[in-house]
């Protein structure tokens, strides 16, 4: 029987995870933490508690309730124009919650990183496996922060070999219940593109995400998996299933009016400039590894993941 603490179980994922892992007879309690209470009503074996993963009180709960398998899913979803807050929530919140585990016998934990902490660079592999640096874009703070954050995790991994600590690396996730920065900026009437640039991009459905995190609980590997989708997409290819009018500009213009916007806080206006290079240059990823060794099989494909949510909206 396991004793479960999911980090940011109010959240989209941790919601949906939390209604899952509660059919299970094989899960005894779950203990779920987040500064927002949940939208809904949560089953009876799940115990909530209102904390910030900076708090160092949730070593005690960890003990407490016998936790032996932590799902840390809190992180800054959205960018915010706070840097500092933003990077005290992500790296030391993080930190906190490796060093907690660590003191309170946690035997497993699956962080969930991303694959945007490869970073989008010109010079980029064509495809990116688990050994490729991450190179999070310096100008993009929330790829920049989930490459430290990363690099944290697979450090305090090698020090500590006797908690198994799986990072998975999802790319953007989609599907019909997904409303994220990334959906509400493609699904705007009319958007703009680097001039000259197309790059390919991944998918993976909402469905296909929980259940790698879940197929991860069962395997308890330790190590980084990419998560994607079969397949990929390019840009335009995206706007124009979805219907969004694309006007190409060059990067000398649109770089500084994306960042002028974001600074007055301009409507719509979700992401800075740094953004703009992962829709210029590519960071596709080989999902192999996590086919291999976690049992990972993706029902969607790129494609069909834009599909299904297009359908939805």
């Amino acid at each position: 029987m396991k004793n479960i603490l999911i980090t940011g179980i109010s959240g989209y994922l941790g919601t949906r995870l939390t209604e899952e892992l509660a059919k299970r007879h094989d899960i005894e309690k779950i203990v779920g933490i987040d500064i927002s209470p949940p939208h809904k009503t949560m089953p009876r074996k799940v115990l909530f508690f209102h904390k910030d993963i900076r708090d160092p009180d949730i070593g005690k709960l960890l003990v407490q309730h016998q936790i032996d398998t932590v799902l840390h899913l809190a992180f800054v979803v959205k960018p915010i124009h706070d840097l500092k807050r933003m990077h005290d929530i992500d790296a030391n919140g993080t930190q906190n919650i490796l060093e907690q585990t660590r003191r309170a016998g946690v035997s497993h934990l699956i962080a969930i990183s991303s694959t945007l902490a490869y970073g989008a660079h010109a010079d980029n592999p064509k495809i990116l496996t688990e050994e490729d640096p991450l190179r999070g874009n310096k100008t993009y703070p929330y790829g920049f922060y989930k490459a430290e954050t990363d690099r944290m995790m697979q450090a305090f991994a090698q020090n500590h070999p006797e908690m198994a600590i799986t990072i998975l690396r999802p790319c953007t996730v989609f599907g019909p219940n997904i409303d994220n920065y990334v959906s509400r900026m493609l699904f705007l009437p009319v958007s703009v593109s680097i001039k000259g640039h197309d790059p390919a991009v991944q998918l993976v459905h909402e469905n296909d995400f929980v259940d790698a995190c879940l197929t991860a609980l069962e395997h308890k590997a330790p190590g980084a998996f990419n998560i994607a989708g079969e397949g990929t997409l390019t840009v335009k290819e995206i706007a124009a299933a979805i219907g969004t009018r694309v006007f190409p500009m060059p990067a000398w213009f649109v770089y500084p009016m994306i960042e002028c916007l974001w600074r007055i806080h301009f409507p719509m206006i979700e992401v800075n400039r740094g953004y703009l290079d992962y829709v210029r240059y590519p960071f596709v990823t080989s999902n192999k590894k996590a086919r291999q060794i976690l049992n990972f099989t993706p029902r969607y494909s790129s494609q069909e993941t834009l599909a299904e949510t297009i359908r939805n909206r």
